[in-house]
């Protein structure tokens, strides 16, 4: 049994922070990821332009990128997830929300599944992406897209 010293202690010293926060992302973060979504479902390239940082560029590694990994403006990465989107059909994307991650201050992780084609009745391929996705000015916005290999 604690004695009434020991309790007081224990009670006054703060636990440690959380790395990060668990649970259903905040809806500015829930609707961010629903536009994503939709973008890749429906192979809309302007429409994902939309969700990514307008401040920065955005790092990207992607295998289907010509030049390899790098960081573009989201002019450039409408025009090259327009090509991407073109040369392969999505069958199926989603991002998983029990696997959302935020860290503070204003930092988020999520992970999603593409599966595509590059012709009606060519191979499927199927990735993993991590967004990499931070707060600006009380909106989410794409920062970074890695492939998992």
């Amino acid at each position: 049994m604690l004695s009434t010293p020991l309790l007081a202690l224990s009670l006054a010293v703060p636990a440690a922070p959380r790395a990060f926060d668990e649970g259903p992302p905040e809806p500015a973060l829930a609707t961010r990821l629903d536009r994503i979504e939709t973008a890749f479902r429906s192979g809309d390239a302007a429409s994902l332009r939309l969700s990514l940082a307008s401040s920065t560029k955005v790092h990207v590694d992607l295998p289907d990128l010509p030049d390899g990994p790098g960081s573009y403006g989201a002019g450039q990465l409408q025009v090259m997830f327009g090509h991407i989107f073109g040369a392969f059909g999505t069958r199926e994307f989603s991002i998983h929300r029990d696997g959302v991650r935020v860290s503070r201050p204003g930092t988020a992780f999520a992970r999603g599944r593409w599966v595509r084609r590059s012709q009606p009745d060519g191979p499927e391929t199927v990735q993993v992406l991590t967004f990499t996705l931070r707060e600006e000015k009380g909106d989410w916005r794409i920062s970074e897209i890695r492939s998992s290999r």
